[in-house]
């Protein structure tokens, strides 16, 4: 069977029940790729990072991204790509929503543990939200 390509409303499907991606970052003429858990919510990819690392660097000099995820079930797979823009916060109120959202969700983050204001204005965190300028998604069967 030939791959078919996904509706918009298919590959936003696809975001908000996978758990984790693959964000692609470029460096001067080198692509660098690491797996990251996240949320989609409101058409926004939310992920969270430590302070220092190369992803974080990489990100700082050229913010634009993609971002992949996939789904292999049954002989049959999905895949969307995602094309845009990082912004990175350290802002409390970025961190709130992500973890509200991160750990209420049915995805269950964190063991689904609850965290309070002063636990998370402690914890260092980068926040990513990757405005989705692009997306395309296909599905087809091995």
């Amino acid at each position: 069977m030939k791959p078919r390509e996904m509706s918009v409303e298919e590959c936003m499907d696809l975001l908000a029940k996978s758990r984790f991606g693959r964000v692609g970052l470029s460096s001067g003429d080198q692509p660098y790729v690491v797996p990251m858990s996240y949320v989609y919510v409101d058409g926004v990819i939310l992920l969270h990072s430590g302070l220092r690392g190369k992803k974080l660097g990489i990100v700082r000099d050229n913010p634009r991204v993609c971002f992949e995820v996939d789904s292999v079930e049954k002989g049959k797979w999905k895949s969307v790509i995602v094309f845009g823009k990082a912004r990175l916060s350290q802002d409390m109120d970025a961190k709130q929503r992500l973890f509200d959202i991160f750990t209420k969700s049915e995805m269950g983050g964190h063991g689904g543990k609850s965290f309070s204001r002063e636990d998370i204005e402690k914890m260092p965190m980068m926040i990513w939200e990757i405005e989705i300028e692009e997306m395309a998604g296909r599905e087809g069967v091995w």
